[in-house]
């Protein structure tokens, strides 16, 4: 199995937790320095972070519950995965060609089941300064490339590099929860955002009860709902503009 499960630093934890419950995650860890988010796919942590060069910023992350199948799988595919003993325990190092460094821990699953809003999907925006790289590693760490309505469902290596060099991007799904976007950039880095499968307005109005502003807004992508981050955005991991963006998402024909 594989979850994705960014995580971000920051300073502003109760902000953080205040937001994310707002529209509608539901808390399955609560720690002083710790605490996970479960959306109705995928999870996302927050770390405190003292102010600083790292306030703001978020990393790449999944949940695996094999590590060492899924280490040896990720190595036989040709991308570098190595075991790793972080502060709260064993994980698999993954390191893309360019540079970028995500940890795979064993998955929670002590968390399930929670009362997050089903609808609502964690997505990670990936930024990177060699595509074509950081779409393999994501295919080699087991996520699968998610269609699109102009490609008719196919999802073989030759419509990824269509997709590369056409429009510069490329999303992928992980089995069990949770959206990686994958696109070219100057400078990489790493965004937390969502998707929801449903009228943008019921967040609106939820986020409005809890006495969050939002905006709606569109864009080639269709229409975007917009969160103030409560970092800021003069924070150190600012990709997001000042906003967290929830993305409109309609089921896919099957």
């Amino acid at each position: 199995m594989l979850r994705v499960r960014p995580v971000h630093y920051t300073s502003r934890m109760q902000e953080y937790k205040a937001l994310l419950t707002a529209l509608g995650l539901a808390v399955t860890a609560d720690y002083e320095t710790w605490m996970e988010f479960d959306a109705g796919h995928g999870r996302l942590a927050v770390h405190a972070m003292p102010a600083g060069p790292d306030d703001g910023v978020t990393s790449l992350g999944f949940e695996a519950r094999d590590l060492e199948e899924f280490r040896r799988r990720t190595e036989e595919a040709g991308t570098r995965a190595e075991p790793f003993s972080a502060d709260h325990g064993g994980s698999v190092k993954v390191t893309s060609p360019e540079g970028t460094v995500f940890l795979v821990d064993r998955a929670n699953e002590a968390a399930e089941p929670h009362d997050a809003d089903p609808s609502l999907t964690v997505a990670a925006l990936w930024t990177t300064t060699e595509l074509s790289a950081a779409a393999k590693v994501l295919t080699d760490i087991g996520a699968r490339r998610r269609s699109t309505a102009r490609d008719d469902g196919q999802t073989d290596s030759r419509q990824v590099d269509r997709d590369l060099t056409d429009v510069g991007r490329a999303d992928f799904m992980a089995k069990n929860g949770g959206i990686i976007m994958v696109q070219q950039g100057t400078v990489a880095g790493i965004a937390i955002g969502f998707e929801y499968d449903g009228g943008l307005e019921v967040l609106r109005d939820r986020l409005a009860s809890a006495g969050f502003q939002s905006r709606l807004t569109e864009d080639a992508g269709g229409r975007v709902l917009l969160v103030p981050d409560p970092d800021g955005s003069d924070s150190a991991g600012g990709a997001g503009g000042g906003n967290i963006s929830i993305r409109e998402t309609r089921p896919q024909q099957a």
